[in-house]
């Protein structure tokens, strides 16, 4: 196994032991409408030919989250991989937003470590919808106002 691949599980696994872990401190959390963003998918670029991925498994209550959101981004040549916790899970309608620091980055040029993404979604039930932010650009518990673009393959889900 090379070293890219040796790191990238490392980072994968760090990021589930933390889905584990912070469990138990929302279980004091106040009764709030709860929400939970699943699922994955991909979106080819074809001028040139690039593919993004997107893998987030968050919940929240529309102030805060937890949670793990993954995105890479590879072409012919490259291959970048970031990993971010979840800070806020929030929805409206058939909309939601995850945002999060990214906590390890390697050659993704939207965003670096300390800084904060958004993933907003669109559970359309069929061919769902997704945009992406960074840095500056988010709002913690915003949606985005970056253009939408439609998934190449597959699917999120808005769980309330």
């Amino acid at each position: 196994m090379n070293k890219t691949c040796r790191t990238v599980l490392g980072t994968l696994t760090a990021a589930l032991a933390m889905l584990t872990t912070t469990g138990a401190a929302t279980a004091d959390v106040e009764a709030a409408p709860s929400v939970a963003v699943l699922g994955s998918a991909e979106k080819e670029i074809h001028d040139p030919y690039s593919v993004f991925e997107f893998s987030v498994h968050a919940r929240g209550d529309g102030r805060s989250g937890e949670g793990v959101l993954w995105m890479s981004h590879h072409n012919d040549e490259l291959v970048g991989w970031m990993v971010a916790r979840v800070d806020c899970v929030r929805s409206v309608g058939s909309r939601a937003v995850v945002t999060a620091v990214v906590s390890d980055a390697q050659d993704f040029a939207p965003a670096a470590p300390g800084d904060s993404i958004a993933l907003t979604v669109r559970d359309n039930g069929g061919q769902d919808t997704l945009s992406v932010a960074s840095r500056e650009q988010v709002t913690t518990c915003h949606m985005s106002r970056e253009q939408e673009f439609p998934v190449t393959r597959g699917d999120f889900r808005i769980l309330r």
